[in-house]
């Protein structure tokens, strides 16, 4: 090895994925998919696994390279002055595939709270993107107070999943930071305990390790290594087709819940156009996503205070872009329209209860019905629209965290869309994971995700077999797709 150091290669368990299971395919409607879901660490073999303790001084270790920022080896420990930009040093093999890395990290001084330091893994060591790490916050107790989170260029960070630490840093007060990394599956431990995971390390297979730092003075100690065993594979290679639903209407390049924004889903090739829709003052259901207009329009208020004409002499493009300027808030059946006869299908979300039939006459009369689907995250309204109306495409939403196995997160889900008798789920997909995909296939579930806008991600969700993934950014999945 290169390294001053002592690597201890340990054999491992393998993370052995679940036999891929074929669930029925969804070719008529389009899908969203859901989040990375918790799956057990590895199993390790104990034994001593320390890589380097710093006892020297001055030059950095053999093998460290420094990235950027300020580091030294001194007083037994390695010391990083960032206080005002983000510093890194990496260091091993960029061979390496799946391993567990860890280190003593200590805060001795921060520029705020919100400061952090971290572990890096499948890293380039001159610091090309993409690189994946984990960073936690001198504050560890926020909601991001611990992250996994992904370089994937020099100016822009993916946060891939976040979580609360049960305790708070401490300046001069040492903390144990772990990372355990398996095929595309992330763990990590700080002071013994997990406290994240996540299954979308999918940006690079192989790469070192190094450390971070950001606003802050901090030390790092006790740095070690165990290379885990490389057999296994925690995604299905069989890839099948999936679906690209616009988010909103192509909103990446147009102003969300508009027509023009549907047009240009059709003109990218989405298979399906996702909108959302409430009902307005004068009963009317219209496109919007917020309760209120404020957010995407010119106007203020409730939108189901103002009525159609009020909304009529809004401005619902400039927000986005002054060529923009004019857009107006659309219908239902305007947007029906639009899609009608195209091979984009639409996907309507209803924001609110009561509407259910007022939804279903609107597509029938526009003789949509075979054409169109809907989504909901109220049970209540899944199961209205499956009741009046059983020949619609009809998924049940849902996002949040699910504790448990994988077999235990799909047996859940598979009881509630079972009491809104719905066989599409259309789920977060920061908790999807591939077991729990193929969990939800042999339960006889179509899945669907929202709402990824990465390419790497795409890919590693088409893999595990979703059927559809709605995204900001149609064109990016399109591309993602390709064998």
């Amino acid at each position: 090895m290169p390294l001053r150091l002592t690597i201890l290669f340990s054999a491992v368990i393998a993370l052995l994925p679940p036999a891929r299971a074929q669930g029925p395919a969804n070719t008529q409607a389009p899908a969203h998919t859901q989040a990375p879901a918790h799956t057990q660490a590895p199993a390790h073999t104990q034994g001593p696994a320390h890589i380097e303790s710093f006892d020297g001084r001055g030059s950095l270790p053999t093998g460290w390279s420094v990235v950027s920022g300020d580091w030294e080896q001194a007083d037994g420990v390695l010391l990083a002055r960032s206080m005002e930009s983000d510093s890194y040093i990496t260091f091993g093999d960029p061979s390496w595939k799946n391993y567990e890395v860890e280190a003593t990290v200590t805060f001795l001084k921060v520029r705020d709270p919100a400061r952090w330091v971290s572990l890096l893994v499948r890293a380039s060591e001159d610091g090309q993107t993409p690189w994946s790490q984990v960073p936690v916050r001198f504050d560890a107790t926020q909601k991001n107070g611990v992250e996994f989170a992904v370089r994937t260029t020099p100016r822009q960070w993916s946060v891939r999943q976040t979580a609360a630490a049960s305790k708070s840093s401490e300046l001069n007060r040492p903390r144990k930071l772990k990372a355990i990394v398996r095929q595309s599956y992330v763990e990590v431990h700080l002071d013994g305990k997990q406290v994240l995971s996540s299954h979308y390390c999918v940006d690079r297979d192989r790469g070192c390790v190094g450390l971070g730092v950001s606003g802050c003075i901090a030390s790092f100690d006790d740095v070690s290594v165990r290379r885990l065993s490389e057999d296994g594979s925690d995604v299905s290679r069989a890839v099948r087709a999936c679906e690209t639903v616009a988010h909103r209407g192509y909103s990446a390049v147009a102003p969300e819940n508009t027509l023009v924004a549907i047009s240009e889903a059709i003109q990218v090739g989405a298979s399906g156009c996702e909108f959302d829709v409430y009902r307005c003052g004068d009963g009317t259901v219209v496109l919007m996503h917020d309760k209120t207009v404020d957010r995407t329009t010119d106007g203020t208020g409730r939108v189901t205070e103002l009525s159609l004409d009020h909304l009529r002499q809004l401005d619902a493009g400039s927000w986005k872009d002054t060529r923009f300027a004019g857009e107006r808030v659309p219908t239902l059946k305007e947007a029906l329209r639009r899609l009608r006869g195209t091979s984009c299908q639409p996907v309507i979300e209803i924001k609110m209860e009561g509407i259910s039939q007022q939804v279903i006459d609107d597509v029938r009369a526009l003789d949509m019905v075979d054409q169109v689907a809907v989504i909901a995250f109220s049970q209540q309204v899944v199961r209205e629209i499956r009741e009046l109306e059983p020949r619609l495409t009809c998924a049940w939403l849902f996002g949040d965290a699910i504790e448990g196995t994988p077999a235990e997160q799909a047996d859940w889900l598979k009881r509630r869309a079972d009491q809104c008798n719905a066989t599409i789920l259309d789920l977060n997909y920061k908790i999807l994971s591939p077991a729990l995909v193929a969990e939800l296939k042999q339960r006889g579930l179509a899945v669907w995700t929202w709402t990824v806008n990465e390419a790497a991600v795409m890919r590693a969700l088409r893999r595990w077999g979703v059927d559809s993934i709605t995204t900001d950014r149609p064109d990016l999945l399109t591309a993602a797709v390709e064998p």
